[in-house]
């Protein structure tokens, strides 16, 4: 697998409903970004700091969820994960934008399933889908939904995880920043 697939597979699994397996793994991530994501310092070693805090994948999964659940689900969601609510005029899920990612995921000879977690424009699936066309060198279609979906999405909802400060979830949004936003020296 491309490095661009496993970074786009690594900011999935943080972005995704915490898990033992992303939580279990945090370190070889890391060892991933050290690598991949040149000026990423500060925002790794917030990220180490944490493993360190939180040695065991259960208690880390307990805490990711403790971020995890204002930020994204409940309440008076601090950065909803769906691009509809943010590229969209009338901000709500399942919007105009959630229809077009599908239709482009469908045009790339990809379905969302309907017995998938989470809708086709939540954070976690785009980045995931993003991961498939690397896998399988789809370079074109990759950076047209670069350009066309995610980019666009993530300068908005970006900001919004950043400015909480939840445990590693900003500091992974500051990574992901870097990674995509900020584009100079980026390889493809």
């Amino acid at each position: 697998m491309s490095n661009i697939a496993e970074l786009y597979l690594s900011f999935a699994g943080i972005f995704s409903r915490p898990h033992q397996e992303v939580a279990g793994h945090l370190e070889e991530l890391i060892d991933l970004w050290w690598e991949e994501i040149p000026g990423g310092k500060v925002y790794i070693e917030e990220i180490e700091e944490f493993c360190r805090k939180f040695p065991s994948a259960s208690r880390r999964v307990d805490v990711l969820w403790e971020h995890y659940i204002p930020l994204f689900e409940v309440g008076d969601v601090e950065a909803a994960p769906y691009a509809s609510v943010h590229v969209s005029d009338h901000g709500l899920i399942l919007g105009k934008e959630a229809e077009l990612v599908r239709e482009f995921y469908q045009a790339c000879g990809y379905e969302v399933s309907a017995e998938g977690k989470e809708l086709p424009d939540h954070l976690a699936v785009e980045l995931e889908f993003l991961a498939l066309l690397a896998r399988d060198s789809r370079t074109k279609e990759r950076i047209d939904f670069e350009e066309k979906h995610l980019r666009i999405f993530l300068a908005k909802l970006l900001p919004l995880i950043i400015e909480r400060k939840r445990s590693i979830y900003s500091s992974a949004a500051k990574l992901l920043e870097l990674w995509q936003l900020n584009l100079e020296g980026k390889d493809d």
